[in-house]
């Protein structure tokens, strides 16, 4: 009997193939690097942890712990948490964005968009506030040592830069290294005058929409308590998750999700999101024993395969502490998030541990 080549049969049974080949390779990338996760975090952890071997391969995440222990609701791959300072190195991409649309310039000095701001505190650029290397003391910090309601003031971040931003330098511009969250509200402050909308709006509009992300934005008032939300806890069980302050915006309100972090990785450095002057900037360490360049740290790390330089974006907001370690030149990635207050260092150790054991 004559058998008859039927084409769209063919084609389905091509694609159940490959398809069938894909799972089985994602199933086996699961099968050997949820172990490793396993391997290295601590018993007690609770959050979220993601690795991925590299940008081809699928990213695994492991779910530990409560999200909300009230009601023993359980993390999930998909549970959101507040990420802190990793929110930094989200505005400094920011910025670099409107410099490409000629909106900002970053070597010009800050008063162009803050006249109202002293005149050696105008002179500043945003290089040198996303770097930490502006010499304006942290008069946010300061504020928030005297009196703690300030860290939950309802101003926007052009009031606070004024407010918190204009006392007299404690070093000449670019001169050295002084972390300090008061350099992010003037930031921010600058993007909402040159753009003339909210900040937030800004963020959401150059990197959140474009990278495709779903599970990423800002906290406002009552975030703990939200749908999906992970609650921020103490090491003695108590409840820290502090207010989210629309001043702080730039410095570390957003809440993100593992997939979203490495998504967000992907798109600036994979997709294009930026150009190669633009990552360049981004990339370069201002401060070498800080390892900071402009709104987070590149970290090299050594491994068996060889050296990796990594960008390493680290944030702690009340219990939550975040971390996500990302190799541009392959996509290789690991993604810690946590809502019991683990020690930075101890995070730091892990994210290591786990890059160098891929590299086995």
């Amino acid at each position: 009997m004559m058998r008859v080549f039927h084409p769209r049969l063919f084609a389905s049974l091509l694609l159940s193939a490959t398809l069938g080949l894909l799972s089985g390779c994602t199933l086996l990338a699961t099968a050997t690097t949820q172990p490793l996760i396993d391997r290295h975090l601590p018993a007690n952890y609770s959050g979220v942890a993601a690795v991925r071997k590299d940008a081809a391969s699928p990213l695994v995440v492991s779910a530990r712990g409560q999200a909300l222990r009230e009601e023993s609701q359980a993390n999930t791959r998909d549970t959101r948490f507040m990420i802190g300072s990793s929110t930094k190195w989200i505005t400094a991409v920011t910025v670099l964005r409107l410099a490409e649309l000629g909106k900002l310039e970053l070597d010009a000095p800050i008063a162009r968009h803050l006249p109202e701001l002293p005149a050696p505190n105008g002179a500043v650029t945003l290089r040198q506030l996303l770097s930490h290397r502006s010499g304006i003391p942290n008069g946010l910090s300061e504020a928030m040592r005297k009196d703690s309601k300030v860290e939950g003031l309802e101003i926007g971040p052009v009031q606070a830069a004024l407010r918190f931003g204009a006392g007299a330098p404690s070093f000449a511009p670019g001169e050295r290294f002084e972390y300090s969250g008061t350099n992010y509200l003037l930031a921010a402050a600058v993007v909402e005058r040159a753009m003339k909308k909210p900040f937030t709006e800004v963020v959401e509009e150059q990197v959140f929409a474009p990278a495709g992300v779903r599970d990423t934005s800002f906290a406002a008032t009552g975030y703990e308590d939200s749908v999906g939300m992970a609650v921020g806890y103490g090491a003695d069980g108590k409840r820290k998750s502090p207010p989210a302050a629309p001043m702080l915006a730039a410095n570390g309100t957003v809440y993100s999700t593992a997939r979203d972090l490495v998504d967000l990785m992907d798109a600036v450095y994979r997709n294009k999101l930026l150009s190669e002057s633009s990552l360049r900037a981004l990339s370069t360490v201002h401060d070498a024993a800080e390892h900071y360049a402009l709104g987070g740290r590149v970290r090299p790390l050594a491994t068996d395969k060889g050296a990796r330089s990594l960008a390493w974006e680290a944030g702690a907001f009340g219990g939550y502490k975040s971390l996500v370690a990302y190799d541009p030149a392959d996509g290789r990635a690991v993604v810690l998030l946590n809502n019991a207050d683990m020690a930075q260092d101890d995070m730091a150790a892990v994210a290591t541990a786990l890059f160098q054991s891929l590299d086995r």
